[in-house]
């Protein structure tokens, strides 16, 4: 039986119609004034609200993704590796917190696009919340659109993941973004600014701004196939040449080809300068990075570049890559210059950093610069702490005497002395000495001699989803702008690594997972936890929230009973990234560094703003100019947290109040 497609014009999906002076705004075009710049923040917040209901996290066996409903009946578009193969039975966790039984249907590896259907009994009572599909076909580049989906895998806690950007590359098979993905994205929705499912998150790439949806079209081509069950095509993978450079700022110049590579049996060699590739211009290596990261191995590309001044044409087919970049074989051997990197990840890696934002990007400067009213609104209130040459962190005024709060991670540590150097955005130098350190919050209070600054001005109401966010530097412009991600919750601490469960004895470890903190302090299978660093331990609850109070790399004593015996056991906790696996990190690896302090938060405000560690500590504004938070992580790749002004604001009295130690810590200033 042929099943029709989900009905485009059906008045109960969500859609938000959009205002035609905003328009041009979503199709690319700079913003025009402040005034615009809050419509659509009135508008993505309207957005953000409803598209939430349509996104579900998904469950297949042990694997986690996440997917969209797409009619009323129940169906859901995933990714094609999120669903597996036709017939599995799946769970789907919705947005009100209910889990619903599904089934996988079709799948299209080729694009990467699953369909699945909702199992539970009289769908017509539910009349499940669903989105449209819209038409990938129509997307032009700098349009701006919204990720949606469970990063990490779905989590109770947390609501679907907002994140704003805009379209980077458009092609037949894939659409790209700079709105920030991650493991467990896989399968979410891409949304046009009426609220229209435009793509399907598939993978990402080496760099922040590489994030690859599978385009709705390709489901809409094969949905009869998809809905009857169909599996077809072969997963795209990695796509590889095999070529180094980056050297020269001004050309894709190539320092060297893998042997055995695409690159080399195409015959690309060390100086080729590539201009063009599979038709696109290429400027520079991020550029070449960049467009590769969108085809697909085994595809047949043609290559311009120039050889000592001449245009060269070539054939490249594109390769797949595995863990390791493939060798040449054993005859070719004499062909090496010299020793190349094998671990693909960290060649990765190695080319993600913070660039640059093209002309099609969020962060592009015409964007970020139109929010400078806001900064100036917020006036000389954010500072730079450095010692010598290195910046540490951001701080923020908070008085007009002089006393400063910033991210203490950054600057605590045994290399460091007070007093540190302190720079405003007028140029005027202070040193700033050590006042208090509350751990908890991971926030430092510093003291500048300073008389008549101007402190922040706060706002502690609670921010909608998809409220613009601006981080100030102690520049006039900003330092970069992002939207309200999650709702405030509790980022919890270390990782023990063990499967629980209570019996009438206590609560007993039922599975100790390799590489973690139980792994290393040799705990078994059968332990029985009794006491965390001497608390009595009364419930499997108790103990969960016990251990995620202490901070990865604290120390914790568990009271254990093995069998007839009680014994003492020393645990260093870790993180989640444990569990996870090396994919995760890997992954992570490829957002840039992450500040080393970045859970143990008992509340905390998630963003999409692209940070660097040292780039923490100041304030976070809204569109009024004022400090809603104080940023204090760059979490993950697709994550930065703020501290909120409601936490802030209870802090700042008594924090100006020298801690009893201080006079005596190796750290403090000199009395």
């Amino acid at each position: 039986m042929v099943l029709a497609q989900p009905d485009p014009g059906d008045e109960r999906a969500i859609n938000v119609s959009v205002d035609a002076k905003l328009e041009a705004f979503f199709l690319g075009e700079p913003p025009s004034s402040i005034d615009q710049i809050e419509s659509v923040q009135e508008h993505v917040q309207t957005l953000a609200e409803k598209v939430q209901k349509t996104v579900v996290g998904i469950g297949v066996g042990a694997a986690q993704g996440s997917g969209v409903i797409i009619s009323r009946d129940g169906y859901v578009l995933t990714a094609a590796h999120v669903s597996g193969k036709p017939g599995l039975n799946a769970r789907l966790f919705l947005s009100d917190g209910r889990v619903v039984p599904a089934k996988t249907l079709g799948l299209n590896n080729t694009f990467d696009a699953g369909l699945m259907k909702i199992m539970a009994e009289d769908w017509e009572a539910e009349d499940w919340p669903h989105a449209d599909m819209g038409v990938s076909g129509d997307v032009v580049l700098g349009q701006w659109v919204m990720a949606v989906g469970h990063p990490g895998g779905f989590q109770e806690d947390r609501n679907p993941v907002v994140r704003l950007g805009r379209i980077v590359h458009t092609y037949e098979d894939v659409l790209t973004s700079d709105c920030t993905l991650i493991g467990g994205d896989s399968g979410g929705p891409l949304f046009s600014m009426d609220g229209r499912v435009i793509g399907i998150h598939s993978r990402i790439g080496p760099e922040l701004s590489h994030n690859v949806h599978a385009p709705i079209d390709s489901f809409k081509d094969g949905w009869e196939r998809m809905a009857n069950e169909e599996a077809w095509g072969n997963s795209p993978g990695a796509p590889f040449i095999g070529v180094t450079g980056g050297q020269n700022n001004d050309a894709a110049e190539i320092e060297s080809t893998v042997p055995g590579s695409p690159a080399a049996k195409a015959g690309i060699q060390k100086g080729d300068i590539i201009i063009q590739f599979a038709g696109k211009d290429v400027t520079t290596f991020d550029s070449l990075v960049n467009v590769v990261a969108v085809h697909r191995p085994g595809e047949k590309v043609d290559i311009k570049v120039l050889r000592d001044g001449e245009k060269v044409e070539l054939e490249l087919t594109v390769g797949r890559a595995g863990r390791r970049i493939p060798r040449a074989p054993e005859e070719d051997s004499s062909i090496r210059e010299e020793p190349v990197a094998t671990d693909y990840n960290s060649w990765m890696s190695y080319i993600a950093s913070y660039k640059p934002a093209t002309v099609h990007q969020r962060n592009y400067e015409t964007i970020v610069n139109a929010f400078s009213p806001v900064v100036n609104k917020a006036g000389n209130s954010t500072v730079k702490i450095s010692k010598g040459k290195r910046q540490l962190s951001l701080g923020v005024i908070v008085s007009a005497d002089g006393y400063i709060l910033t991210k203490a991670s950054e600057i605590l540590s045994d290399e460091l002395e007070f007093p540190l150097a302190c720079e405003d955005g007028r140029g005027n130098e202070f040193e700033a000495n050590f006042v208090s350190h509350r751990p908890k919050y991971d926030l430092l209070m510093l003291k500048v001699d300073a008389k008549k600054l101007k402190p922040i001005k706060w706002n502690t109401d609670e921010q909608p989803l998809g409220s613009w966010l601006i981080s100030p530097s102690t520049s006039k412009d900003p330092m970069a702008i992002g939207v309200v991600s999650a709702h405030p919750r509790s980022i919890r601490g270390g990782l023990l690594g063990v499967f629980l469960g209570e019996t009438p004895n206590g609560v007993r470890v039922e599975q100790v997972f390799p590489n973690t903190a139980a792994a290393r302090a040799k705990m078994r299978r059968g332990d029985v936890i009794l006491k965390v660093n001497e608390i009595e331990i009364m419930n499997r609850d108790h103990l969960i929230n016990t251990v995620r109070s202490h901070l990865p790399g604290e120390k914790i004593t568990l009271l254990v009973r093995r069998g007839e015996e009680e014994l003492s056991i020393d645990a260093v906790l870790g993180r989640e990234e444990d569990i996870a696996g090396s994919r995760a990190v890997e992954q992570q690896n490829l957002g840039g560094p992450l500040s080393t302090r970045r859970s143990g938060f008992l509340s905390v405000l998630q963003h999409d703003t692209v940070l660097r560690p040292e780039q923490c500590g100041g304030p976070i504004l809204n569109t009024k100019g004022q400090a809603i938070g104080i940023n204090i992580a760059r979490a993950t790749r697709v994550a930065s947290y703020a501290l909120p002004a409601s936490v802030i604001v209870e802090l700042i009295a008594e924090m100006k109040v020298r801690d009893a130690d201080a006079a005596t810590d190796e750290n403090a200033d000199s009395p």
